[in-house]
């Protein structure tokens, strides 16, 4: 009887080590499965994004001949600031490359910007943006002509 409160004792701390044995394996359980299911949730967006074919919204500039360098400055940092529209993934600019004089080259325009939309919504949705708008607004004057091409990328 002397050993009877011991192992009352021990009975009772074997039952607790066991409950929380169980309770940290089905935590553990709960916690792989949500790993499970982002990861299956990650696949998912990366497939539907891959399926989506993009868009390059490419836009070539012919500049006035007689633009002082600040109004030239002024129009790059226009251009620059269309890498703010929330619906551009990609943005380049640049002017035209010293490559070799081909007859299907047109080297003649002064400024290119290529953007990469996710998709056609995006790109309308640029379109319409106040950033956008602002650009179009405060330098249409610095140019005398613009060609756009918008491309689908698959």
């Amino acid at each position: 009887m002397k050993f009877l409160p011991f192992l009352l004792i021990l009975m009772i701390f074997q039952s607790c080590s066991q409950v929380d044995t169980t309770a940290q394996e089905a935590a553990q359980a709960d916690l792989q499965a949500e790993l499970a299911a982002a990861q299956a949730k990650i696949v998912q967006l990366a497939d539907a994004a891959e399926e989506q074919p993009g868009l390059i919204h490419s836009v070539f500039f012919w500049l006035k001949e007689d633009l002082s360098e600040a109004d030239r400055a002024a129009f790059r940092a226009g251009v620059a600031s269309l890498r703010a529209v929330s619906s551009v993934k990609n943005m380049y600019i640049g002017p035209v490359a010293p490559t070799e004089a081909r007859g299907v080259v047109d080297n003649s325009y002064s400024i290119a910007l290529l953007v990469h939309f996710a998709d056609v919504a995006a790109q309308d949705a640029y379109q319409i943006d106040p950033i956008h708008l602002k650009f179009v607004e405060d330098h249409k004057d610095k140019w005398t002509k613009v060609v756009v091409y918008d491309s689908l990328v698959e």
